[in-house]
């Protein structure tokens, strides 16, 4: 009963959140979501300048130097880049989820992980290219400052996650240093509302054609009426991997990991997105749960009834992790 009432409570605050024209109430319901419902493995969480790590027990021993000796024994150190619609952070409401990702991989397969859940700044107060400065930073910091191995970092990104994570690959990370492979769950990929998924769906998930609209404004600002083109600092492009002219497998990471749901509005733009970097020699993974409406992957235990379904994703989660760290 009271999984029910989680799962209803959450549905209507997602759907609320993406398509409510201000930012300030729906960072206010996802932070009370988050407060009442999502307040698992808070003792695995431990706060930096640039986000917070999420790792088993970590408050027990949150010293620098002991922090610093656990990323150097992790095999793989997780980045993930949350979504939220450019609006609000969705990223405490996945800290069960890290954990379950975590555990597996290391029962499973003896492998050591960390996950380091990024802030950057978000809109409408902060338009592009403000995100990907922010997260091209973090990745420079884990590379060059904590001397991580960029074979052993694997960039995610759920939703917006997933533009703002191509766009600091495209023009803040030098492809000799790109990551070893990249993970996307129910990406927002910059594309216009239409398609089949969504005549086959708009109704039965949280985002709407309002919720693109906002996540648009909160990205690129308002488009003007004059047609004026809005150029951006740096003379950068926002969604510019869209491009057929521009060559995915010379910047993204030579492994890929999609979470696609049945039900899900942007089912087709993901799907766009996967084909594309298969067609440019990336290998990649499709996971597609037919009931899946947007998020269900990172938040399977609320999302998604069939238990078989939960462990599934999970399993393909591991599958593509020792396959990633060893090639």
């Amino acid at each position: 009963m009271f999984l029910d009432f989680k799962r209803w409570v959450t549905t209507w605050a997602l759907t609320f959140a993406f398509s409510f024209p201000s930012a300030n109430y729906p960072r206010r319901v996802i932070q009370l979501l988050q407060l009442f419902f999502y307040r698992a493995r808070t003792d695995w969480i431990h706060k930096e300048k640039f986000g917070y790590w999420i790792a088993e027990d970590l408050k027990k021993n949150a010293k620098r130097e002991a922090i610093q000796d656990r990323i150097s024994e992790a095999n793989v150190i997780i980045l993930w880049v949350p979504g939220g619609g450019f609006r609000f952070d969705l990223g405490k409401l996945y800290t069960s989820t890290f954990a379950t990702w975590i555990r597996a991989l290391e029962a499973d397969k003896g492998i050591k992980s960390m996950v380091f859940v990024a802030d950057y700044k978000r809109g409408p107060e902060e338009l592009f290219p403000a995100a990907i400065k922010d997260i091209g930073e973090i990745y420079h910091w884990l590379v060059e400052t904590l001397q991580i191995d960029p074979k052993k970092i694997i960039i995610g990104g759920d939703d917006a996650g997933v533009a703002i994570a191509l766009d600091t690959l495209l023009n803040k990370i030098d492809p000799s240093k790109k990551p070893a492979g990249m993970i996307c769950a129910s990406p927002y990929t910059g594309l216009e509302a239409g398609g089949e998924s969504w005549r086959a769906n708009l109704g039965l998930d949280v985002l709407n054609e309002n919720s693109i609209t906002r996540m648009e404004n909160c990205y690129l600002g308002i488009e003007n009426d004059d047609d004026d083109i809005i150029e951006y600092e740096g003379g950068l492009s926002p969604f510019a991997y869209l491009r057929e002219s521009v060559q995915l497998g010379s910047i993204l990471p030579g492994r890929m990991l999609f979470y696609l749901g049945g039900k899900e509005v942007l089912l087709e733009e993901g799907g766009i997105l996967a084909n594309r970097a298969s067609r440019s020699g990336i290998q990649v993974m499709v996971v597609q749960e037919p009931s899946g409406i947007h998020l269900w992957s990172m938040l399977p235990d609320v999302l998604i009834k069939d238990e078989q379904v939960r462990q599934y994703v999970v399993d393909r989660f591991v599958e593509f992790v020792e396959g990633t760290i060893k090639k």
